[in-house]
């Protein structure tokens, strides 16, 4: 089984591909996007990508690409531990840092210590924190990467400071996407649906009160703008599968009555490694 994952190596997603049984080969791409196409063209068989950290919140090409752009569906969740670490070059051993690369959601797990530490420094965004270890290795600037430790080790660089992230319960769950339809699966831990309504008062109450009715559990709901709609919004929202599968297949199917827009994104195992 190939499986994508966001690389190069070194990066939190493929900590999470390592936690999947049964792979036969790993396959870096450089953005989320790719990844996720991956499946969509028979690349790989499976991609794994962030879908929400528990510091920044969703991540939303890998939302939007689920909702919009493919037809994939979720086999599984990883949750992971983050540990964020500012990473020199041998440039920055003996001076001040004058630049900092990590993935976005990297620099924003450490706002504050960065904030504080290197309130001079210049942060700049790449496509992963593995991204910073290749760009700072090659670079004769004092600089910086936050990201694994195994970045250092990767690129022979020198670890600064461990555990910068401000959150010290900071993880992110990593989503397992394939072709293969799990909407049947209705005795998993997690069900994930995105959905619209009609543009009238009420409407979303109207919804929410479904899963009142028979008693299913919301977890998540967060809005994303409709494509090509302004003003108009598709909720993705995770539920609890602690209700008999009867129950859960009749709501969903009032759910979807309902809504101008609805798709199932599957029914799925949690996997904590917290």
């Amino acid at each position: 089984m190939k499986v994508g994952y966001l690389g190069p190596r070194g990066t939190f997603t493929e900590q999470a591909v390592l936690k999947i049984s049964d792979i036969s080969e790993t396959i870096p791409f450089k953005t989320i996007w790719e990844v996720i196409n991956s499946v969509n063209i028979g690349k790989t068989d499976k991609c794994v990508v962030p879908i929400e950290n528990s510091t920044e919140g969703c991540i939303n090409i890998t939302v939007d690409s689920m909702i919009f752009d493919t037809d994939l569906f979720i086999q599984g969740q990883i949750n992971l531990p983050i540990e964020q670490n500012m990473i020199i070059n041998k440039a920055a051993e003996n001076n001040e840092i004058k630049k900092i690369f990590s993935h976005p959601q990297g620099l924003a797990q450490c706002r504050q210590f960065l904030q504080k530490n290197y309130p001079n420094a210049e942060t700049i965004n790449v496509n992963s924190t593995a991204d910073g270890g290749k760009i700072i290795k090659s670079s004769n600037e004092p600089c910086a990467a936050i990201g694994l430790c195994s970045i250092a080790e990767l690129y022979d660089l020198k670890i600064l400071h461990k555990g910068i992230q401000d959150n010290n319960q900071n993880f992110t769950q990593f989503a397992v996407l394939s072709k293969n339809d799990t909407t049947k699966s209705l005795d998993s831990q997690k069900i994930s649906i995105a959905f619209s309504t009609n543009n009238s008062p009420g409407m979303l109450c109207k919804i929410l009160n479904l899963f009142e009715i028979w008693n299913l559990n919301m977890t998540k709901i967060i809005s994303r703008p409709m494509r090509n709609k302004s003003g108009e919004y598709v909720f993705f929202a995770d539920l609890e599968t602690n209700n008999s599968p009867v129950d859960i297949k009749n709501c969903l199917s009032m759910v979807k009555r309902k809504t101008s827009f609805f798709k199932n994104l599957g029914s799925y195992p949690v996997y904590d490694y917290r």
